[in-house]
């Protein structure tokens, strides 16, 4: 069927005077610094000249290898040299390595033994890279009719092109697409808690933040100014009962120093009684 195929395409191209451009190129989706194969079949019935391919110039040449061995490929562009190379049993181009600027359209140019005719095959290639854990950013204000407004700001690291942003409510427990990374909403006394997941993707890979309880922020007016007293209270007492137990320590060690030095003298009496003990007295004349 491939063959048929193939075939076919070359007629429908030799009918046309076909020059290889009105040919939408193959979109291809890659990872950062990982491999990525631009495939490229041929059937098995055409005799293969030559491969040329190409990006913003010549990039490698592939000719068939001798009967029972691999084709052999001769690559021309230096930025691509210890990068790129063939699948077994296959005219297809493997690029490792990939970097930003292997971002490029790729075009792959068949000539043939048995037609006078290059058949053209392209590609866009897109690198990306995987996205990490995306960060929230809390900025809140209580009004003076005491309703609470919360923006959430969700950033993830070197984010680069093609992220999209959507959040998922504890609410709704639905994703809700939201252009922009920012989301803003209220919350009053009484008011159901509600907590916010940030949820970042580009084409190769997607992330999700930590769940984020809103309603926590501004459960009280004056409830940062009451966390940050009772963090100070929380380090005073920590740091004082740090000193008593370092006082009681203290004590300790010298209780057990000075029993130690009344232990030794007691022992130094006791020896020298015993030896005044027995030592004799003195001989008769």
């Amino acid at each position: 069927m491939g063959a048929f195929l193939w075939s076919l395409l070359l007629l429908l191209r030799e009918a046309k005077g076909f020059s290889g451009d009105e040919e939408d190129p193959e979109e291809v989706i890659a990872v950062l610094q990982e491999s990525i194969i631009l495939s490229l079949e041929i059937p098995s019935s055409e005799e293969v000249k030559d491969i040329i391919w190409s990006s913003r110039k010549n990039l490698a040449v592939v000719a068939p290898g001798e009967e029972g061995q691999p084709a052999n490929i001769t690559v021309m562009d230096p930025r691509y040299r210890g990068r790129v190379g063939i699948p077994e049993s296959s005219y297809s181009l493997r690029i490792s390595n990939l970097t930003w600027e292997d971002s490029d359209f790729y075009q792959a140019k068949v000539n043939l033994k048995t037609s006078q005719l290059s058949i053209t095959k392209s590609y866009n290639l897109h690198v990306y890279r995987r996205l990490s854990r995306p960060h929230i950013t809390v900025n809140f204000k209580i009004s003076e009719e005491g309703a609470c407004n919360i923006s959430l700001r969700c950033s993830v690291e070197r984010a680069d092109m093609d992220v999209t942003y959507s959040w998922l409510s504890s609410q709704d427990s639905t994703d809700t697409p939201h252009e922009g990374s920012v989301v803003s909403t209220s919350w009053r006394p009484g008011d159901e808690a509600l907590s916010y997941t940030c949820r970042v993707s580009n084409p190769v890979s997607y992330s999700t933040s930590r769940l984020i309880p809103v309603g926590s922020f501004c459960a009280e007016p004056g409830y940062s100014e009451k966390s940050s007293v009772f963090c100070l209270l929380a380090k005073g007492l920590l740091l004082l009962l740090l000193l008593v137990i370092l006082a009681v320590g203290l004590c300790v060690f010298r209780a057990q120093k000075n029993y130690e030095m009344a232990r030794v003298r007691k022992l130094k009496r006791n020896r020298i009684k015993l030896r005044k003990k027995g030592k004799p007295g003195p001989s008769p004349v």
